[in-house]
């Protein structure tokens, strides 16, 4: 089996993360500030570590503004929904996910606030003259991808925040396709919060995400009340963070898999991590482009992306081509539209949607290889769906 979905979620996790997450689960199972007994006392204390060192990798000084959350859409949904104001109006870019294009929508249709979406080109980067236009005296929140799911462009986040700040608003970053494998960084990207899943890059566990909340950002609605274990005579929702918005039971598994997932990431070092996703999506792009009937779509392997490649493979519907591969060559891909509608609107490619690659730290160059050459025989063979 060759994985090349990592865009989705990263695999396989390393080591030291599987080993950790099995270890807490046959000896450690306590629930942090849930108890006074060791094994609970003993989460206390490594959910606070892992909330600072996650603190320090993504640049926040104060590691109570790291916030844990269930998922990316958690902790986007966190951000816009506990930050904007009825009346206040919205700027996001055509190459949004659904995670952060439908709380939008929601809140618009509820009047709450008025929505722009700036036009990007096609090979998903914004158009930042559109952008600067797009900003009103209301204009309270810009939210970017900071790199595509679908095409893997990695947009001008550093000048958008500058911009915002300028105009007196405030950026959301989504760091769910950039959260460990490359920078991030709250002060580099002029950021005021960034939300981020924890089971890509970070190579944690599904169920995890994350909200770093910058220092501009003084208040923030929680999305849901409950208990916190800590001050429980009180029938009020804690208003400190995190306590404030991290109410229910911690997923602690999870939270182990991105300690250990995050310092797996610091041994190799970010550069280098960088490096690989761009060395595999260079051999990528320049085996597919070989292809006479195959179209790739994003940009070219020296623009600033990450890796993720789509592609399509005329007269096939894409998610034919990801069957193929799967059934005939025992490759994984995602096909179809990546939960990313907007985007793929904005590169020519709704309602079908294209086939996406996206390797990971583990992909070998091998694999790579036989990708192309199973869409080589796709393409020129017009071979048939053999299920197994």
């Amino acid at each position: 089996m060759i994985y090349l979905d990592n865009a989705a979620t990263s695999f396989p996790k390393p080591e030291t993360v599987k080993e950790a997450v099995r270890q807490w689960l046959e000896t450690g199972c306590g629930s942090p500030g849930r108890g006074r007994y060791g094994a609970a006392r003993q989460a206390d204390r490594d959910v606070w570590e892992i909330r600072k060192k996650l603190a320090r990798f993504f640049g926040s000084k104060e590691a109570e503004r790291l916030i844990f959350t269930y998922s990316a859409t958690d902790a986007l949904n966190l951000a816009i929904k506990g930050f904007v104001n009825r009346g206040d109006h919205v700027i996001i870019s055509g190459m949004e996910h659904n995670s952060v294009v439908r709380p939008l929508r929601h809140l618009e249709k509820e009047g709450v606030i008025s929505l722009t979406v700036v036009p990007c080109d096609e090979a998903g980067y914004i158009n930042q003259e559109k952008l600067a236009e797009a900003f009103t005296p209301k204009t309270r929140l810009v939210v970017i991808s900071h790199a595509s799911n679908v095409t893997g462009a990695l947009q001008p986040v550093a000048d958008i925040g500058r911009l915002a700040r300028r105009r007196g608003a405030y950026l959301l970053v989504d760091a769910a396709q950039t959260a460990g494998n490359v920078p991030v960084d709250l002060e580099a990207l002029q950021a005021d919060m960034i939300a981020c899943a924890g089971h890509k890059g970070l190579l944690g566990l599904p169920g995890t995400g994350l909200l770093v909340i910058g220092p501009r950002v003084e208040t923030l609605r929680p999305l849901r009340q409950g208990g916190t274990g800590y001050n429980s005579q009180s029938e009020l929702q804690p208003d400190y963070w995190p306590e404030a918005l991290e109410a229910g039971t911690f997923n602690m598994p999870g939270i182990i898999s991105l300690g250990k997932g995050l310092s797996f990431i610091e041994e190799q070092g970010l550069e280098p991590v960088a490096r690989r996703g761009e060395e595999l999506i260079g051999m990528l792009w320049n085996g597919l482009a070989r292809l006479p009937n195959v179209r790739l779509y994003g940009p070219q392997p020296h623009q600033p992306r990450v890796a993720i490649l789509s592609f399509n493979i005329e007269g096939w519907e894409a998610e034919d081509v990801a069957a193929v591969l799967q059934h005939n060559y025992g490759i994984q891909v995602r096909a179809g539209l990546h939960c990313a509608p907007l985007a793929h609107r904005t590169i020519g490619t709704h309602p079908s949607g294209t086939v996406r690659v996206s390797p990971g730290f583990f992909t070998e160059t091998h694999e790579i290889e036989q990708l192309v050459q199973a869409v080589r025989h796709i393409s020129f063979t017009q071979v048939t769906w053999m299920p197994a």
